[in-house]
C-alpha cells in the first residue's frame, strides 16, 4: 500500500486560518461588548444625571395647597398641583430650562428645555452632556410659556422606561377599564409663573411622514382648532373621556420601534377651572 506523503504547507494554511477566524470572533465579541458597556454607561449616566436633578422638585405641604393660586388666565382657586420647582437653582444648571413635566402616579418628572433648534437636545442632557438619552425639550417654534395652541414636547423612548419610554404605558387600549391609568390621566407642567393642569384626552401612533399636521402649533382659526381635535380624538386609541375645547393642548411626543417614521402622542387639554 502507498503511503501518502506529508504536506506541511496545507497544514499551516489550515492553522494560519483557524486562528485568524479565532481572532475575527474575539475582535466581534470585543466590539459588542465595548458597545454594550458603551449603552450601559449611557443609560446610566442620564439617569444618575436626572435623579439628581429631582432634588429640586418637592412634594407641596397641605399649606401650600391652600393657598388661592392664579390659573391660567388669572383665576383664583385652590392650589392643585402637587409638587414645587426651585428653578433659581435649575436655571443656574441650565438658563434654558422653561419648565417641569410632571405626571403624577407615573416615572415622568423631568425638567423641559427649549433650544435654538430641535436638534441639540436629541443627544445632549440637561446638564448639556453629550449623551444619546437627550433631554425632555419643547419645540423650539412654540412659546416658551407654552401659551401656543399647540405645546409640542419631545422626549426619547428608552427601553429602561426613562424619559418618555414611560409613555407606552398609554398604548393600553383597555384605558377605561384600567383604574391606574385613569390616575395617570392629569399632566403638570409647572413654569417658573405657572402652574398649568392638563388632561389627557387623546393617544395614539402616527407617522410623520402621513401625519404632519399634528405637529401644527397654531390654528388659522377657533374652527380650524376644533376640527383638529376632533379628528385626533376620532383616530385615539380609546376615548378617555375628556372633550377638549378648542384652547391650548399639550403633545408629548416620542418615537416608536414600529417604523422610522413612527411616532407615539399622547395629547391633553388645559384645564382652567
Amino acid at each position: 500500500m502507498e503511503k501518502k506523503e506529508h504536506q506541511p504547507g496545507k497544514k499551516k494554511k489550515s492553522s494560519l486560518l483557524s486562528n485568524l477566524m479565532l481572532l475575527v470572533c474575539v475582535l466581534v465579541f470585543a466590539f459588542a461588548a465595548w458597545k454594550l458597556w458603551g449603552m450601559y454607561q449611557g443609560y446610566h449616566g442620564g439617569e444618575q444625571e436626572y435623579e439628581e436633578l429631582r432634588q429640586y422638585v418637592t412634594k407641596k405641604s397641605p399649606e401650600d395647597q391652600d393657598e388661592d393660586k392664579p390659573d391660567a388666565k388669572g383665576k383664583k382657586h385652590k392650589d392643585r398641583c402637587p409638587v414645587k420647582v426651585d428653578f433659581l437653582a435649575l436655571k443656574k444648571i441650565n438658563p434654558q430650562i422653561v419648565g417641569w413635566l410632571y405626571i403624577p402616579h407615573s416615572e415622568i418628572s423631568y425638567p423641559i428645555v427649549q433650544g435654538e433648534d430641535n436638534i441639540y437636545y436629541l443627544n445632549h442632557t440637561f446638564e448639556r452632556k453629550e449623551n444619546f438619552t437627550g433631554a425632555v425639550f419643547l419645540d423650539s417654534i412654540c412659546m416658551p410659556d407654552f401659551g401656543s395652541d399647540n405645546s409640542i414636547v419631545y422626549g426619547h423612548n428608552l427601553k429602561s422606561g426613562e424619559m418618555f419610554g414611560f409613555l407606552k404605558q398609554y398604548y393600553d387600549t383597555n384605558y377605561n377599564e384600567n383604574a391606574d391609568y385613569k390616575k395617570r390621566q392629569l399632566v403638570w407642567v409647572i413654569t417658573p409663573d405657572q402652574e398649568l393642569e392638563y388632561k389627557i384626552f387623546s393617544a395614539r401612533e402616527i407617522s410623520v411622514l402621513r401625519d404632519l399636521d399634528v405637529y401644527t402649533v397654531e390654528f388659522g382659526s377657533e374652527e380650524d382648532f376644533a376640527l383638529y381635535l376632533a379628528d385626533t380624538m376620532k383616530k385615539s386609541l380609546y376615548d378617555t373621556g375628556v372633550k377638549p375645547k378648542p384652547d391650548r393642548i399639550l403633545t408629548l411626543s416620542t418615537c416608536t420601534s414600529s417604523s422610522e417614521d413612527g411616532r407615539f402622542i399622547v395629547q391633553a387639554t388645559l384645564i382652567q377651572d
